[in-house]
């Protein structure tokens, strides 16, 4: 294996990792800090660090915010939603559902690229949405039989699937702009507005009532964007889209395993998902669907979480 090849899998499993570790993260987190509160930080870490490399590197960082298109807005406006709705799911129904259910967004995009760009759906990506939805249908059957709170578990899916379609409207915002903006000055954009968007969310309070934990898994979820869009990035240069975008669909695989084998160490007063066999084996045949659904021999770039 060519030394760049192996670089460019290492890449991609890392972000990988990285999107898999998040919502167990999230749900740390959660023990000190208000959905709202976790969602805005994330946000203007992101808006900060980011600025601060552009602006050392002379990028003129400022430029986009000074006359922001429209559809930038709208993006930015559309992923403020997706965080918020994400880690609200993670409160109420747990890091291992959100992480399955999620797996949507990747279904619903490809849909939008044949209704808004008019792509072609191939007859592998049919049977994918098929053998994703049978895969989904099985983890909620799971859940449902060890869920207590029914009401607030069907509320998280609701808002999960929900975070899901307003992704692929930030995605769609992407696609468009590209042609005329630069990646990190329309990421610069969006982390401007999502901050502004989600500042009425976030509880003050938080800051000074937190523990020392939910305060590092803040952190944390802080760095990780940064951290999975840089490697995501170095992957590209080196081995084809399509098997970046299948490797990173297997981060469901991870959380459900972190949530498996963690709350058991005693990992931070993680506490297991109910989530029994049928619900693994559901996990996995959704993950496969997905895979279907992802892949192909020429693509766009995987972008967004």
């Amino acid at each position: 294996m060519a030394p760049g090849y192996l670089r460019g899998i290492l890449f991609s499993i890392a972000t990988a990792l990285l999107w898999g570790v998040l919502p167990i993260f999230l749900k740390i987190a959660l023990q000190g800090f208000h959905a709202g509160t976790i969602s805005w930080f994330r946000f203007l870490f992101a808006f900060l660090i980011l600025l601060a490399i552009l602006q050392w590197k002379n990028h003129e960082p400022l430029g986009i915010l000074c006359k922001p298109p429209w559809m930038g807005i709208l993006g930015g406006a559309c992923l403020s939603a997706n965080y918020y709705w994400v880690t609200v799911g993670v409160d109420l129904s747990g890091p291992s559902n959100m992480a399955v259910l999620i797996q949507t967004a990747s279904v619903f995009l490809v849909l939008a690229g044949v209704y808004v760009f008019r792509e072609r759906l191939t007859l592998r990506q049919i049977l994918g949405m098929g053998v994703a939805g049978s895969g989904l249908f099985l983890f909620f059957h799971d859940q449902k039989s060890r869920i207590q709170e029914m009401g607030d578990y069907y509320y998280a899916d609701f808002l999960i699937v929900l975070a899901g379609m307003v992704w692929v409207g930030y995605m769609v915002s992407q696609k468009f702009l590209s042609r005329q903006y630069g990646a990190q000055s329309l990421n610069l954009l969006v982390y401007a507005v999502a901050t502004f968007t989600l500042i009425g969310g976030v509880d003050w309070a938080d800051f000074s009532s937190a523990g020392l934990t939910a305060w590092l898994s803040l952190i944390f979820c802080g760095i990780n964007t940064l951290l999975a869009y840089a490697a995501l990035a170095e992957a590209v240069k080196y081995i084809p889209l399509a098997i970046i975008s299948v490797i990173i669909s297997l981060n469901p695989l991870i959380t459900l395993l972190g949530m498996k084998i963690l709350p058991e160490m005693g990992f931070a007063g993680l506490q297991p998902d109910p989530v029994g066999s049928l619900g693994y084996w559901g996990g996995v045949i959704a993950v496969t669907g997905v895979v279907l659904v992802v892949y192909r021999q020429r693509d766009t770039r995987p972008k967004g979480r």
